[in-house]
């Protein structure tokens, strides 16, 4: 099931732990690279720009130019979630763009510095705007009850492929 803008808010548990990734696209559009740690290229990744990410031309500041004329970076940098939708406990995966890794990070910094892992927090997940710019916010809206943990857990180690993969949200 695809996660569509037009569906926030949504009610979820975050049943992976944040990750970073990056990938890098031409003017044109076309896949150039990509790491799924966020620090170095993916192993299947044909013509790597760079040995490390951090010291790539293209995840510099300036390297790319956003339409509104602001100076940006080639290389976008993202995390994905594993989400499981309440209460119809579909799976989901989530792409967290850039511009969002921040509000998720002191996120999840708030739930431990509770003394709980986000795996047993019901999240709220919506937009705000700030700045002309749209990013996601995230709200713990209720502590997960044992049995619930429970049946959740059972759901969320079912195989991985049962998680749909979405592209990360459009905004409008």
């Amino acid at each position: 099931m695809m996660l569509t803008f037009e569906e926030l808010p949504v009610e979820t548990v975050i049943v992976s732990g944040i990750t970073s990734a990056r990938t890098c696209f031409t003017n044109e559009g076309a896949h150039m690279c990509s790491s799924d740690d966020g620090v170095v290229p993916a192993a299947d990744t044909a013509t790597p720009q760079a040995n490390k990410c951090a010291i790539c031309t293209h995840n510099q500041w300036g390297s790319k130019i956003t339409p509104n004329g602001k100076r940006g970076k080639r290389c976008r940098e993202f995390s994905q979630l594993s989400l499981i939708q309440l209460p119809s406990r579909h799976k989901l995966s989530l792409v967290v763009p850039a511009t969002s890794l921040r509000a998720l990070r002191d996120y999840e910094k708030q739930v431990v510095s509770r003394g709980e892992k986000l795996s047993n927090v019901v999240t709220k997940i919506d937009t705000t705007e700030s700045n002309n710019r749209t990013s996601l916010s995230f709200r713990v809206t209720r502590f997960l009850q044992d049995g619930e943990l429970d049946e959740l857990k059972k759901v969320s180690t079912r195989t991985a492929s049962a998680f749909a993969v979405t592209e990360g949200f459009t905004f409008h």
